[in-house]
Parts: C-alpha cells; structure tokens; sequence
C-alpha cells in the first residue's frame, strides 16, 4: 500500500509556509513543497499495512450440548462458520453453524455483552434449513456460514441453503424468513458457501467459495465475487483468488473475509489443508491473486476467522479446535 498520510502532508507544509514566509517568495515556496512531497512519497511507497495477532485470545463461547440434536460422534461435532453482529439494544448476536449434528448442519445462537469478555449466554438453535423454503434437508439438513449487516433500520443475516438466501430482524435478536424476491428468500443461486458481504462506496461486493469436480475426477476450490448496488440484482462471478500457496484443492479457499483499509482491499483465506488463513493485500477488490501469492502479506494461525471493528480496534476471530470461538485484538503494522 502507498503509505498517504494526511499527518505527515500537514506538518511538511506548516514548515514549508513558515520557510516560505521567511524567503517571502510563492514559487520559491511550491517549489520546495513538492521536492519534500515526492521525497516522503518515495521514501514510503513500498510500505504495507500487516496485520498482526495482539496478546492472548479471550474464547468467547463453548462448543453446546445439543441434547437430542446431538451427533453419534460428539468429538466429530463442531463450531465452524460463524457471524457477528451488534443488536438494537447493544448485546452482541453470535450465530454459528454446527456440523456433525443429529439431523447435519445447522444455526446456533450465542449473546454477550462486551466483544471481548468470555461466557456468552446460549440462545440455542437460532435456525435449520426449512424444506418449505426450498432449502436443503435431504439427505440430511444443510445450513451454514451466517453473516450479518445493518441496512436502515432492518438487520440481514444472509447464510447458504441450495443457494445464497437471507433472514430479517427489527432488533437484530429475532430473525425470519420473508419474500426477498419472487416469493422467496432466496438472494442468488449458484452461491457456493461461506458467503461475505462487503459494501465499498454504494457497491456491495458478495465474496464466496466454489468448490468443483471435473470429469477426471479433480477437484479444486477458488474464491469468487459478484456485486450489487441493491442486494437485489447481482453482477456475474469473478474468480479473484484461487491456488498459490494455500492449494488448489476443494478445501483451499474458504471463509473468505475482505475489508478495505487506508484505500487497500485485505482478502482473508482460509485453508483446510493447512489450516492457517492468508491474508493478500490488493489495490483491486477484484483480484487478489489467481495462481500466484504476488498479493500475499501475511499468514495467520486461526481458523475461518470473522473481523470486527469497534471503537476504532480491530478483532479477528477464530474457532481454534472447533469447540467454541476465541477472539484476538488485531494490530496493524507497517512493513516493507
């Protein structure tokens, strides 16, 4: 990232006026200004944000008895894919897919009170795949990888079901179901999984992960991104993230989280293989590298994360050894 800091352009030109001031001549003045300009722009363009793991993680909730629901194998069910958001009277919504369950996947629901403080309070199951609503539950149930925003005075929880489809709440604790589109929920189809919603200037970007078989039998996984300007009509796919030193496998390119920062697009990506999340820097919200890590900053030890910020501090989440969710403070460094 080109490091512009409006900090350092404030102060060179303060001196540069009193300078100025001192020889009594404007060109004199302009002249000097752009020399230091472009030596403090030179001096810094190679310079990156990274982000970096801040201290011991807080686990924020554990992994749930699900009493009937529970699976025949309990060390094979998991807290995976999760969401946050902030509700109406200023608890905190935490909703997660848990996999290995009795009936397969589906929504559970934790509340707290600060971000950063452990013993969040169950809610139970939050949501299963409804039939009704043409969402999978055949074999078994299937609903995963909640993600949540604030739009006007309604809060959205988008999540994948045989498709991208989405739940509202007037305070952001109760959600339902309701007719998005054609008497449905339903947001696009052909979504993949994992899906994250960033909005950038008007423009909502949908990043996902693809999974795919070929006739021969290879499989592979990539990252893709359509957008909207209404959440209603969306653009077609764009792959912008697939292979380098995460894989090429089915499992290669999940969870994807992107943010912008200082005029930076940071795509997060997290692997199964090796279950670490990579972390490219991009000036293109559309690429972030395709079979290459020219982009990649950084690697991260945690799993699927979520990122937050509150109070001008960055979170990042992580669900470690699949049996709840821990929460670091994340710092940003700069880097050549």
């Amino acid at each position: 990232m080109r490091v512009m800091c409006s900090d350092w352009y404030g102060m060179i030109e303060k001196y540069c006026i009193i300078l100025a001031n001192a020889m009594k001549h404007r060109i004199q003045f302009m002249v000097l200004l752009c020399i230091v300009l472009c030596i403090f722009h030179a001096c810094n363009q190679d310079l990156t944000q990274v982000p970096v793991l801040s201290g011991e993680p807080v686990k924020i909730c554990e992994l749930p008895d699900l009493d009937s629901l529970n699976g025949p194998d309990l060390k094979r069910q998991h807290v995976v894919d999760h969401g946050f958001i902030r509700a109406g009277d200023g608890s905190w919504q935490l909703w997660a897919c848990m996999r290995g369950t009795a009936v397969g996947r589906l929504l559970y629901g934790w509340q707290g009170k600060s971000l950063t403080e452990a013993g969040w309070l169950p809610h139970g199951v939050v949501a299963r795949a409804d039939a009704s609503w043409d969402e999978v539950t055949v074999p078994e149930e299937k609903i995963q990888a909640p993600y949540f925003i604030r739009q006007d005075s309604a809060w959205l929880c988008f999540y994948n079901s045989n498709g991208f489809r989405v739940m509202r709440s007037d305070d952001g604790i109760n959600y339902r179901r309701f007719h998005f589109r054609d008497g449905t929920n339903l947001v696009f189809d052909k979504a993949g999984r994992d899906v994250m919603i960033m909005e950038d200037e008007g423009l909502y970007y949908a990043y996902s992960t693809i999974s795919t078989v070929s006739r021969d039998n290879w499989r592979s996984g990539f990252i893709v991104v359509r957008t909207s300007k209404n959440i209603l009509d969306w653009s077609d796919y764009t792959i912008v993230s697939q292979g380098g030193i995460g894989g090429n496998g089915p499992v290669s390119a999940e969870s994807p989280f992107v943010l912008k920062k200082g005029g930076m697009y940071y795509l997060f990506r997290s692997s199964s293989w090796t279950g670490k999340c990579y972390v490219y820097a991009s000036d293109d919200p559309y690429n972030f590298g395709v079979n290459n890590d020219s982009k990649l900053i950084t690697m991260l030890p945690v799993k699927a994360p979520e990122l937050i910020q509150l109070d001008g501090q960055w979170y990042i989440s992580d669900i470690a050894d699949f049996t709840g969710i821990r929460i670091y403070r994340l710092e940003w460094i700069l880097k050549r």
